[in-house]
This record gives structure tokens, sequence and C-alpha cells, in this order.
């Protein structure tokens, strides 16, 4: 995970998640994809959506918990070394 953000959306609240797949092959299409249509300039320019094919995309929290069930969270530490936890859920 990236980032993650909270916005009014109409009379709700909208959670989004920006996550990187690090080997940048696939995206998210659904809901809140690089190209979805619920997307308002504002949300655009708040969260930085840059809408190409790098593997870095934002997904609803729900939509998250729904179509993901392992999340591998990688981390750089000092002088290039890697670290990485995987968490389930």
């Amino acid at each position: 995970m990236i980032s993650a953000e909270e916005f009014d959306y109409g009379t709700k609240k909208v959670r989004l998640i920006k996550i990187r797949n690090p080997y940048g092959l696939k995206e998210w299409n659904g809901d809140w994809s690089d190209n979805s249509k619920l997307w308002t300039p504002d949300m655009k320019i708040k969260t930085g959506l840059e809408q190409k094919e790098d593997g870095v995309f934002f997904i609803s929290y729900e939509d998250y918990l729904n179509f993901f069930y392992i999340t591998s969270i990688c981390k750089f530490g000092d002088k290039g070394k890697r670290n990485v936890v995987f968490d389930e859920h």
C-alpha cells in the first residue's frame, strides 16, 4: 500500500487505497481504477491520480477486502536492503 484517502462523495464517505503491483503488469479495473468515471477533477488532483499502465492503482477499501485475500508488503531499508512481510486476511 502506498497511501489511503477518505473523501465525501455525495452523501457517503469513500475510502480509497493506493496500491502498487510491484510487477507492474496488471492493475485493478473496477470502481476507482485509473479510467473509472467515478473520479471527480478535485479527487484526481488531491490523490495525484496518474492514468497510465504503471502498476499503481486505487481501489475502495470495501473492494479490496472482497477481492484480495493476500497482501505482500515490501519495505526498503537502509543501504538497499529489502525486508518482506506477508500479511493475510
